[in-house]
């Protein structure tokens, strides 16, 4: 755990970075933010940054044992605090939760959270936000689409936990998992939180201007904000197989063929979007798909 504190009070900033083993380009990103700010007090407030799985981290695969962003729930941190031999997500899990409940309990001010996350596919950064107002205004700030409805669907993330205790949390995902590109967004987005969650004005961050106008040239036309409708879900020995070519979130034309299943094609149900699809041997969100707020689907 890395932490810059303020000498008055003010927000707490929470980066948890390396959820997924095989998604590095977030601790980097946190180190570096750390080694800029060393000769430059922070004003007021707290900025605190997490590895959630050192061992997955080592490892280079999304997990060890188990997917530890699916177990943010309290019966499955109690189970992992239980546990008389905990596997190697449990107790990463028991050591970031009680790290992060240190840091939340001497907040001085509102907590602000960002999950930093990175994706199978080739693509751009977005943010995955519940439905309080506080996370997606906070989202808006950091000039990417968010996109509501994710969270809904896959219960025990560590955004939603977090969420539920009343702080301001979201996960981001910030491109490919190797990309340069990724952490350049990353970077970018971290830059802008700063500066969102009230810890620098955005006037002192020389880095600020240009790390907005890269996020909005990245975002282009998508809308501010898309609503996840259906997740698909990858069963055991359905032999799920997305099709070449989609980044992460992408619009898509009604019909187009998405995977391919044993039993048969899988296909967009509406024009809409298509997000997040898998191409990793590890998990079971196989995509999603969704449409800009406040547009039917057909």
């Amino acid at each position: 755990m890395n932490v810059l504190r303020g000498a008055a009070p003010g927000p707490t900033l929470l980066l948890v970075a390396g959820m997924h083993g095989n998604e590095p380009a977030g601790v980097g990103v946190c180190r570096r933010l750390f080694e800029s700010l060393a000769a430059r007090p922070l004003p007021a407030g707290e900025i605190a940054a997490f590895v959630a799985n050192p061992p997955a981290l080592a490892a280079g695969t999304r997990y060890v044992v188990c997917d530890m962003n699916r177990q943010w729930t309290a019966a499955g941190l109690a189970a992992a605090r239980a546990a008389a031999a905990p596997d190697a997500e449990q107790s990463a899990q028991i050591d970031l939760a009680g790290a992060l409940d240190e840091v939340i309990a001497r907040a001085r001010g509102p907590v602000f959270a960002l999950d930093l996350h990175t994706t199978s596919a080739d693509g751009i950064a977005f943010a995955i936000v519940g439905q309080a107002p506080g996370e997606r205004a906070f989202a808006a700030q950091l000039a990417i689409t968010g996109v509501a409805g994710i969270s809904d669907r896959t219960p025990g993330t560590l955004a939603g936990w977090l969420s539920s205790r009343g702080h301001v949390a979201i996960a981001i995902e910030g491109g490919q998992h190797q990309s340069e590109t990724a952490v350049a967004n990353l970077e970018a987005i971290v830059t802008l939180a700063l500066a969102a969650a009230g810890l620098f004005a955005a006037a002192d961050l020389p880095a600020w201007p240009a790390a907005r106008e890269r996020l909005l040239r990245e975002r282009g036309a998508l809308p501010p904000l898309i609503e996840v409708v259906s997740r698909h879900e990858v069963r055991l020995g359905s032999g799920f197989r997305m099709e070449p070519g989609f980044i992460n979130i992408q619009e898509t034309a009604a019909g187009t063929l998405l995977a391919r299943e044993t039993t048969g094609e899988v296909r967009a149900p509406f024009d809409g979007f298509l997000l997040l699809p898998l191409y990793q041997k590890l998990g079971e969100d196989g995509f999603f798909f969704g449409r800009a707020a406040g547009r039917a689907s057909a």
